[in-house]
């Protein structure tokens, strides 16, 4: 299990985090989930590309924290 840090892009209200929120539990071996306005933390086995591209999906821009 890793933690990975997203920077995230496009979130602008309550509706945008839960959206972002639940696309990222969608993602296989996720088990902790904590979203804002601009970051996302997640506790998960997935890769950092497809917790982007499951951000991407939901029509957010992501990025891994430097």
């Amino acid at each position: 299990m890793t933690t990975t840090v997203l920077n995230l892009e496009g979130l602008s209200c309550g509706h945008c985090v839960a959206s972002t929120r639940k696309a990222l539990e969608a993602v296989p071996g996720t088990t902790q989930v904590e979203v804002e306005l601009n970051k996302a933390v997640v506790q998960s086995s997935a890769s950092s590309q497809q917790l982007i591209a499951a951000v991407e999906e939901a029509g957010y821009h992501a990025e891994l924290a430097s």
